[in-house]
Parts: structure tokens; sequence; C-alpha cells
């Protein structure tokens, strides 16, 4: 005999929530991802009336996710008096998630379903150069960095810079509860506590950045994948290179080891981030401004500048920040 879904208890149980035990019809399953993201937005106080709300999309399930779910929200009327729109940034290398969409056009028209702008920025315009031409730079200078490290720290001060200009008051990123997970554990195994005094971002118009919210972190990858695929949101078709040799790789396959021992371990991991971040809220180094750049930094030389500079590109870097925030500046709206 077939069981029931355990919330409604109506129709058959199709998937299994392992960590709570919960067997839900998809029904069901659609709608506690839905609420789960709506509780989490009002719990902390992510979105409120008057925000200017920018969701990332890098073209993966998980962003087509997120911008699925908060259209719906503000379609209903929780989302009241904010206004949302989307973008989405080419880092200018042949395996950016840009060119590895599956269909660019499903991102456009999702968008649209919900009248929600819709924009794609690039690196070549904000910063002079693209993110393969500083890698190349600095691996022709002897520097080992990784290629993933060089997009994560010019994609996030793109979004902060981007931001600034657009007026946006949130940057919202599908950061599930598998990537809030593996950060914990890769922070805790790097002996990395200054990272967990970071946590907090109250303090994010002080430090004179554009606040990032992750209304996803509490929602699985597994439960993400299931919502993509019955929703008709398509996956990547190519794998980033890159990943393979990131640190992050085998983290996530010892964490799914660690989940069927354990079903809540990701939340536990999550949540242990979270109060331990709060112990040393105020314990972190003290901000201070890039010698270069002027942006928030608690090192003399912020992580993008020093990238620019190790590259040897740091005057046309500046030169290109500098004139993209004035007024006047070439849009790079493509």
């Amino acid at each position: 005999m077939t069981a029931l879904c355990t919330s409604c208890g109506k129709r058959p149980a199709q998937f299994l929530r392992r960590s709570s035990g919960e067997r839900l019809c998809l029904n069901c399953l659609f709608r506690s991802i839905e609420e789960r993201v709506r509780r989490t937005i009002r719990e902390e106080r992510m979105i409120e009336p008057g925000d200017r709300v920018a969701v990332a999309i890098s073209g993966g399930k998980d962003s087509l996710v997120l911008l699925d779910v908060l259209g719906r929200l503000k379609s209903k009327g929780f989302l009241k008096d904010v206004a949302l729109e989307a973008f989405t940034i080419n880092e200018g290398h042949p395996y950016s998630c840009f060119y590895r969409m599956s269909r660019a056009d499903f991102v456009k028209g999702l968008a649209e379903r919900y009248g929600i702008a819709y924009s794609v920025y690039n690196f070549k315009e904000v910063f002079g150069y693209s993110a393969l031409e500083v890698a190349e730079r600095l691996w022709k200078n002897g520097v080992d960095v990784h290629m993933c490290a060089v997009d994560g720290v010019l994609r996030r001060k793109a979004m902060n810079i981007i931001g600034k200009r657009r007026g946006w008051t949130k940057i919202a990123t599908a950061h599930n509860l598998d990537d809030e997970a593996q950060t914990v554990l890769l922070n805790v195994l790097m002996g990395n506590l200054r990272r967990f005094a970071w946590l907090g971002l109250e303090d994010a118009d002080e430090k004179d950045l554009v606040m990032r919210i992750k209304p996803l972190k509490y929602v699985r990858e597994e439960e993400i994948a299931v919502y993509a695929h019955y929703h008709g949101i398509p996956l990547m078709e190519l794998e980033c290179p890159y990943v393979y040799t990131n640190p992050r790789y085998g983290l996530k396959f010892m964490l799914a080891e660690l989940e069927a021992k354990m079903p809540n371990v990701k939340y536990n991991l999550v949540s242990f981030g979270r109060r331990l971040g709060e112990m040393l809220q105020g314990q972190g180094a003290a901000y201070g401004r890039c010698k270069y750049c002027g942006s928030p930094s608690s090192r003399e030389v912020c992580r993008a500048c020093e990238l620019f500079e190790k590259a040897g590109l740091l005057d046309g870097y500046l030169r290109a920040i500098s004139g993209y925030l004035k007024p006047d500046a070439t849009s790079l709206v493509q």
C-alpha cells in the first residue's frame, strides 16, 4: 500500500525528507520550500518594504529556483513595496556561468513571467579586464591562484560596484543549505575563526557594502533539484572544469556520506556557524580602507586590488572602476 503524505494526508508520498522523517507529496514539498524561504526572509528581516533587491542569476538550478520562488512570493503579495530585478555577471572566460547556461532565453522568460527586469553585466566593462585576462597575467607572473578564487573575489567586487550605481539595497544569492554547511566546515578545517566573526552582515551599511542575503540557506540542494525538475527549470549542460580542483568539491561528498548516517548534519553545521559567529561578533579584524580603491578592507590592500596589483594591471583597473561609478559612465548592460 502506498504511503500517504504526512502533511496533507491525501496524496501519495513521493519524497522522503530524512532530516525530519516526513514523507511528502510533491505539492506539499514545493509548498514547504516556499514557506521555508518566506519564513527565513521574515524571521531574519532579509527583505523589508522599500528595499530594491537584485537576484543574482548564475543560470544554474539554484539561482533560477530562487528567482521563481521570490517571483511567486511577490505575486502573492508577500514582498509588498519591494522592487525586484535580476542580473547575471559574465566573468569573461569560456567556462563562465554566462556561457554555460543551458538556455539563456529561459532566464529572461522566467523573469518576464513575474515582471522582473533582467540584465547582464560583464567584468570587462566594470574592471577593464576579463577574469581570464587577470588569471593569465597572474599565472604568467608566477602567482599560484585558483580560477575560482579570481572569479569569486572579482564577482563580489563587481556586485558591490554595480549595486551602488544601480541603487540596490540587497543582493539575493542562491546559496543553499549544502553551500552554507560546506563554508562552515571549510572554515573549521582551516582554523579560520575570523571568518565566523564576519558572518553577520548587520553592519554592511557601515562597511559601504550592498548587503547580501541568502533566502535558500535552509533549503537542501536535493530539494531544490526536485523543485527545478518538476517546474521545468533546465540544468547547466556543461560542468565547469575548475570545480574539480576547488577545495569545496571534496567537502560536498564528505558531507553526503555524513548525512547518510547523520540526517541533520548540515543543519547542525549551519546552526553551529551562526552561533559561533554571534559569539565572535565584534572580535573580527577592524575594518579600514584599501589604500588603492578606498573600499572597506581588514587589510591595507583589499583582495581585488591585490589580484590586479600582482597581475600588473592595477592602474587600468582603478581607472575603469572610477569611470564606471561616475554618473555619465558608459552603461555595461548588454
